[in-house]
């Protein structure tokens, strides 16, 4: 008699690495203060509780970046979601479109 037994190791980055955590759900530029915003969801699918470092760059029709900023969600919950802003670092005076370029996530 032959048994064989097969383990299975599930590698929680593997199956949903941090930029996966993170979309975003509007863009928009301010025409008073000429500053973009991006609104971004947190939704954390690892096992731990984690700090989310995010950053968002905000691209002109033309496909030129025109600002870039980034923000710090921290102790995020497994299996928790949490909603924040983005503000561009830069006098922003036309249409763009946010686009996550990284995302660091750390066990807290």
């Amino acid at each position: 008699m032959i048994l064989v037994v097969v383990i299975v190791v599930v590698n929680n980055e593997t199956d949903h690495p941090p930029a996966d955590d993170v979309k975003v759900t509007a863009c928009t530029v301010n025409s008073a203060t000429q500053q973009a915003t991006a609104r971004v969801e947190i939704h954390n699918h690892s096992s731990k509780a984690s700090t989310y470092a995010i950053t968002v760059e905000f691209v002109a029709a033309s496909g030129t970046r025109v600002s870039e900023g980034g923000t710090v969600s921290s102790t995020v919950a497994p299996g928790q979601t949490v909603r924040t802003e983005v503000g561009g670092v830069d006098r922003v005076t036309q249409k763009v479109t946010c686009k996550v370029t990284d995302v660091t996530r750390v066990a807290s």
